[in-house]
């Protein structure tokens, strides 16, 4: 697959913010996509997802969670979820890392290079789309891009 370059727009998104190990990040997602149901939403997009602050001796890192839901939602500002009406980027590289058994810098550094061959800077850390596709994920990394020469 080849780097693709388009706008991300996703409406009505809660997030949440978590600490945990690298092979467990799918737990804090299903557990936002529970509460999004028990509050009686449903959502209406894939779970997105960035890391931060990684461990590598602990096998840590910070992830922040965003996911689309079915209408606007009025909560009290709280440590553990927030909402936005319009998550977006104008402009963003996304690359397609179809093997969840392949490295994922990999992937990473497809962007970088396809970014500095175009002229473009972009945001790291990355976000992630996660999809499941016939049973089988595979995630769509995008990149906003923040400057163009």
């Amino acid at each position: 697959m080849k780097i693709k370059r388009c706008p991300i727009i996703f409406n009505n998104v809660i997030s949440t913010k978590a600490k945990c190990r690298m092979d467990r990040w799918y737990v804090i997602a299903r557990e936002l996509r529970n509460a999004v149901i028990k509050n009686g939403l449903y959502a209406t997009g894939p779970v997105i997802y960035k890391i931060e602050n990684v461990d590598l001796f602990e096998n840590e890192a910070e992830y922040t969670f965003y996911l689309p839901v079915s209408e606007p939602v009025s909560m009290p500002e709280n440590e553990q979820y927030s909402f936005v009406e319009k998550w977006s980027f104008n402009d963003a590289l996304v690359y397609r890392h179809a093997d969840l058994d392949e490295d994922m810098n990999l992937s990473y550094n497809i962007l970088r290079v396809g970014a500095e061959d175009t002229g473009l800077v972009i945001q790291e850390p990355f976000y992630h789309i996660y999809l499941d596709v016939y049973g089988e994920g595979i995630i769509d990394i995008f990149a906003p891009i923040v400057e163009e020469s």
